[in-house]
């Protein structure tokens, strides 16, 4: 092959023009140490030089001034570009400068120089903030932070009987909360199942449980630390409706010692369930819990020995595992607005706790909210307003937006029409602007 077979007309970001030579540059990085009363140097290798081209060449023709604009602009352009070089073929430069020569006596041709330098590629180290595990470890935090106080406010022994009942009382309506809290489960079925019957434990054990408050404790943020997995998609919902039913006021009377307690008692178990709540919920923000299926393979092998592989993938609810996956919304005000009603829970917990240890903690897990939701590393779209010009079917509005009639339901049930086969002409539609 002869470097007639190899060469190549020159373009440079799909500009064409014609090259009459070409010069590059080589070398390697030294820096020359020279010492005192020393007659030798030290010469060291600081790697490879930048390889820089230049080209000499020429536009020709009666509209070669509309090449010359558009090499212009493809050499002023920012960031890198690919170079058709004739003999070196395409490399990815960026462009050093740009010389244009005209004349009249050359009328329909302008001469070009051009420098290029490798763009190379940044190798510099980058740190990323892990959201998902700074959120894990500040409501960890919040949760160890709530069940301290909680323990350190909650009594029964000592006083009449009905501080216990009431306390009893509480904790019961709290486990028919859980387990019938009108959202399904849509979650790992197992972990449902658990879910579940640890729910109408705590109702069947919750005399005794106010006994013990070490063990109640544990009952109930170990109840809420399932949520995730039972719920799935619907964990976050399920948590701030916990959150809202748990009151940080106590309406009973508080005249007597014994009264104050039980009072002490319910606003501390409700400050419980709420924190620990947003605990989980900050979780549910970057985290849903994905069912998986596993499947077992058994291989008989020439020796006789038995091998068993095991492998998980993606499917749907029923299944006895799950993994933690991201959570994905699907626009970027959705994730605004979950970020917000967090916010809004962390900040209305923070003004009514008496706890200064509770409170840094619950500004801590804030903080890492905001940074967290939407994720920095996901390319959310957002949602616009379409307006179409006449009453048309969701089909064809999915069609003129994205070229894809497939998203009509995508569009249908964000907009909830009376009928998705008539979108009123004139008004205002919500459709992502990902198209």
């Amino acid at each position: 092959m002869t470097w007639r077979d190899t060469y190549r007309a020159a373009t440079f970001r799909g500009v064409a023009f014609f090259v009459e030579s070409a010069d590059s540059s080589h070398g390697r990085r030294q820096a020359v140490h020279e010492t005192a009363q020393r007659d030798t140097p030290y010469t060291e290798d600081l790697g490879r030089k930048s390889r820089e081209f230049s080209v000499v060449g020429y536009l020709l023709g009666k509209d070669y001034h509309l090449n010359r604009d558009e090499l212009i602009k493809a050499c002023e352009l920012a960031g890198p570009g690919a170079l058709v070089h004739p003999y070196r073929g395409e490399l990815n430069v960026v462009c050093r400068g740009l010389n244009v020569s005209e004349t009249t006596a050359e009328g329909g041709k302008c001469t070009i120089s051009i420098r290029f330098l490798e763009a190379g590629e940044a190798a510099y180290p980058s740190a990323n903030v892990d959201s998902v595990n700074a959120i894990s470890a500040k409501g960890n935090t919040v949760t160890a932070t709530a069940e301290k106080s909680f323990l350190s406010d909650f009594l029964t022994s000592g006083f009449p009987a009905y501080v216990a009942e009431s306390a009893a009382s509480g904790l019961a309506a709290l486990g028919e909360y859980m387990a019938a809290p009108g959202l399904s489960f849509s979650g790992d079925l197992k972990a449902a199942s658990d879910f579940y019957l640890q729910a109408r434990g705590l109702v069947s054990d919750a005399s005794d449980l106010v006994q013990k408050p070490l063990n109640m404790v544990s009952r109930i943020t170990g109840l809420i630390g399932s949520v995730r997995s039972a719920f799935g998609t619907n964990a976050l919902s399920m948590l701030t409706n916990l959150f809202d039913r748990s009151p940080s006021t106590y309406s009973g009377s508080t005249a007597t010692p014994s009264r104050q307690q039980q009072a002490t008692n319910a606003t501390a178990m409700n400050a419980l369930v709420r924190q620990v709540a947003m605990a989980e919920a900050a979780k549910a923000a970057v985290v849903t819990q994905t069912p998986v299926a596993v499947t077992t393979s058994i291989t008989q092998t020439a020796t006789g020995t038995t091998r068993t592989s095991t492998s998980a993938t993606q499917t749907a609810p029923g299944f006895s595992q799950s993994r933690p996956v991201p959570t994905v919304y699907d626009s970027y005000q959705a994730a605004i607005k979950v970020r917000e009603d967090l916010v809004e829970r962390i900040d209305a917990e923070s003004e009514v706790t008496p706890n200064d240890e509770i409170y840094v903690a619950l500004s801590d897990l804030r903080t890492s909210v905001v940074q967290a939701v939407p994720n920095p590393e996901q390319n959310l779209a957002r949602i616009v307003q379409y307006v179409p010009r006449e009453t048309l079917p969701s089909l064809l509005v999915a069609y003129q937006i994205y070229g894809d009639a497939g998203r009509a339901d995508e569009i249908a049930t964000r907009n909830a029409p009376r009928h998705p086969g008539f979108l009123t002409g004139g008004q205002q539609l919500e459709v992502l602007a990902d198209g």
